[in-house]
């Protein structure tokens, strides 16, 4: 099992995209964890080897140096 640590300015959703590449392993994601979508981001969430995964997304984020930061200032 990995375990991704939120980035600056990620939402638990952005953590979801960067550690999966697509949003099918939200529930998985937070259910693991312990905690729900609209909790507050954990300083670290550990992932499945069993969650769903995009690899050709993940590989295209990585390439390009995408990581999303959708949850703004505070």
């Amino acid at each position: 099992m990995n375990t991704i640590k939120p980035q600056p300015n990620q939402s638990s959703l952005d953590v979801v995209l960067t550690a999966c590449g697509t949003m099918e392993g939200t529930m998985q994601l937070m259910f693991a964890n312990g905690c729900s979508v609209t909790a507050a981001v954990s300083e670290e969430y550990a992932i499945p080897d069993t969650i769903a995964t995009d690899a050709a997304t993940m590989t295209y984020m990585r390439s390009n140096n995408i990581l999303p930061g959708t949850k703004g200032s505070e």
